[in-house]
């Protein structure tokens, strides 16, 4: 047996740990594989002609590299709200002023709060945060499109996190339902905070479940599939309604994840130009030698 032919099973096999491993990091259940499946529905419209055995390695490593970081997410998480809590001194501290706004509170969308609706709109919260990056991500390895991976990568978690940092090391705004001494709506469905709520709660400026649905929605609307633009266009939006429906988001905070998101965006469209310069270059190039 030659090095290619067990080599393709392997790699295979690999690709397969990784797409398991991410169903496990955040223990899905069977509606977010659900969704992941739907958004596949249609795949062919934007798929690329290169061959599965052209594409997998390199496929494979800009799955693996997000996952890694996606694996390590929660401690490292963990590790700066943990600092944040016992050490940071915000510069602004924004409960009282936020809360003074009229409806920034976003109370006029809690008209109808039956329990099922509650838990519902909890469960597109608890899981939006990766699932929508996740949903997209693997959409794009399945188009067999290497740097579409590399776009939604760095339009989600690769350049959100490190820019978002230093807004919430400096900034100190709390979920909406803390500030005023209210029940969590997410308990005891998908977490029961106790003693460790005030480490949970920081971090509402600008709000990340925003910006990351919002930065997805937009690449998103540039796939030729109107079926997946029209999906992830619906389920973003549930993701930016939930955060405010839940009492866990503030008006402005989810218009400033917005804006975040539009800028993260517009910051990977030019490090993706960047990066396809020299192509471009060669391609120019060789259609000048063409012509003479």
């Amino acid at each position: 047996m030659t090095m290619k032919k067990w080599l393709w099973p392997l790699l295979i096999l690999a690709t397969a740990l990784v797409l398991y491993g991410i169903v496990q990091v955040q223990n899905w259940g069977v509606g977010c594989v659900v969704l992941i499946l739907l958004t596949l529905i249609g795949v062919k419209h934007d798929q690329t002609d290169i061959p599965w055995k052209k594409f997998l390695p390199i496929g494979f490593l800009a799955l693996f590299f997000p996952f890694a970081m996606y694996n390590w997410a929660g401690p490292f998480w963990s590790m700066v709200t943990a600092w944040q809590t016992e050490s940071l001194q915000h510069y602004f501290k924004w409960n009282e002023w936020f809360a003074s706004i009229p409806y920034n509170d976003a109370e006029w969308l809690r008209f109808y709060t039956p329990e099922w609706l509650v838990r519902g709109i909890g469960w597109i919260y608890w899981y939006g945060f990766t699932l929508s990056f996740w949903a997209c991500m693997i959409r794009a390895f399945f188009t067999k499109d290497a740097k579409k991976m590399l776009h939604y990568a760095l339009a989600g978690f690769v350049l959100q996190t490190p820019l978002i940092l230093p807004f919430y090391n400096t900034i100190l705004l709390e979920e909406v339902w803390y500030v005023y001494g209210q029940p969590d709506m997410l308990s005891p469905w998908y977490r029961t905070l106790g003693a460790d709520a005030p480490s949970w709660v920081l971090n509402c400026f600008p709000s990340m479940h925003t910006s990351m649905a919002f930065a997805m929605l937009l690449m998103a609307r540039r796939e030729n599939s109107r079926y997946f633009r029209r999906l992830m266009g619906t389920y973003c939006s549930l993701i930016i309604f939930s955060t405010m429906y839940l009492k866990i988001h503030w008006v402005i905070d989810v218009m400033a994840g917005m804006l975040f998101a539009y800028g993260v965006v517009k910051l990977a469209d030019g490090i993706m130009h960047l990066l396809g310069r020299p192509a471009r270059r060669k391609l120019q190039q060789q259609q000048k030698e063409a012509a003479l």
